[in-house]
Parts: C-alpha cells; sequence; structure tokens
C-alpha cells in the first residue's frame, strides 16, 4: 500500500544530522531517509556542474547515483562541521566523479562517437537557481532552451561566482556558512559577492 502524507516514517522530521549519525552506526531506516532527502539536493548540484553537451553523453542519474553510492561507502569518514558541511561534501564528490568521467571518456574516444544523444532535458537546475515552475503546459515547451540558456551563463561567470551561487542556491548555505566557506571575514561579504553574481547571471540570460 503506497503511503500517505500521514503515514510518513517517523524519522522524515528528524534533523539531518541526527539521521547522519544514526546511518554512521548502521541504522538502515535512517541511511533509507538520508538517501530520499539527499537525492534531489545531488540533482541539483549535478545539474549545475554538467553542461547541456555533457549530459548528451552521460545521464545525470548515472551520476547522481555514483554520487550517493560513493558518499555512503564513505559515510563514516563525513565529520559534519556545519549545518551546510553535507551539501559541500557531496558537491566535491559530484566534481570528483565528473572529472572521472572526463578522463574516461578521453580514454575511449573513439567509442564517442557511437553515443546516441538523449532525448529530453532536465529543468532542474533553472527551477533551483531561477524558481521558475517548468510542470505547466506553456513552460514545458521553453524549458529545455532556457535550460541550456542557464548552463551557458553559468559557466561563462568565474569560478567564485558560480561557487556562491551553488552554495546559496542548491546547498541552502546561509550567508554565514557561505562566508565561512569562502574566507569573507563577514557575512556582508558573502551576500555582496551573491548579489554581484545572480546580477551577472541575469545579464547573460
Amino acid at each position: 500500500m503506497e503511503r500517505s502524507s500521514r503515514s510518513r516514517s517517523p524519522r522524515s522530521s528528524l534533523d539531518t544530522r541526527v539521521l547522519l549519525v544514526a546511518a554512521q552506526k548502521g541504522d538502515r531506516s535512517a541511511l533509507d531517509e538520508l538517501f530520499e532527502r539527499l537525492l534531489p539536493r545531488v540533482r541539483r548540484i549535478a545539474s549545475l556542474r554538467m553542461g547541456c553537451r555533457e549530459s548528451e553523453l552521460w545521464d545525470r542519474e548515472d551520476l547522481v547515483q555514483e554520487t550517493l553510492i560513493d558518499a555512503f561507502q564513505n559515510l563514516e569518514d563525513f565529520e559534519h562541521r556545519h549545518d551546510g558541511a553535507l551539501c559541500d561534501w557531496l558537491a566535491t564528490m559530484v566534481q570528483n566523479n565528473l572529472r572521472d568521467h572526463h578522463r574516461r571518456r578521453r580514454a575511449a574516444k573513439r567509442d564517442v562517437g557511437r553515443l546516441a544523444p538523449r532525448r529530453g532535458h532536465s529543468t532542474v537546475l533553472s527551477d533551483s537557481v531561477l524558481g521558475h515552475d517548468s510542470t505547466t503546459p506553456s513552460r514545458i515547451a521553453q524549458a529545455a532552451e532556457l535550460e541550456q540558456q542557464l548552463e551557458t551563463a553559468l559557466l561563462a561567470l568565474d569560478e567564485r561566482q558560480r561557487r556562491v551561487i551553488e552554495l546559496r542556491k542548491l546547498c541552502e548555505f546561509s550567508f554565514e556558512e557561505i562566508a565561512t566557506e569562502l574566507g569573507f571575514s563577514s557575512p556582508s561579504g558573502a551576500r555582496s559577492l551573491f548579489s554581484r553574481a545572480m546580477s551577472e547571471l541575469a545579464e547573460r540570460l
């Protein structure tokens, strides 16, 4: 029987840090709940790190699943320093797996020409960064084009600007956490960088 919203797991209301500690101790139900909670975050991070051209050759879900497998295999080594640390750790894994994929693809370059482009495009990036709703029929037709424009615009930003957008929009860091992560002396510096990055992004769209 399908669970209703009223019959959700008792763990669904637990803090992510509590679930993490339980999962690190081998609690299977906590691990399952943590997986459900992290899946959308990893999808958003993967969408930011992968461009449209890359996604033609490698399914984003493959990257997401590979990252989550790596995360759970190395969960005991993770140290929860602050609320955004887990998301940042996952972002690093996404980037490492993407680099590994690039190396494997270069090693098998002769096979790339035989790979068929994938049909359809994810809109998770534009939904997360721009807050657009691509679920209505009137928006679906424009979703793929907008997604590609956004990815191109993000890649045109410098690394620090992309990083602050990732931390704020995808990892949902507070400006205090962003300041710590990026080496600012106060949250106002992080807030200013984010504002400039979003303004620059808007100009490129």
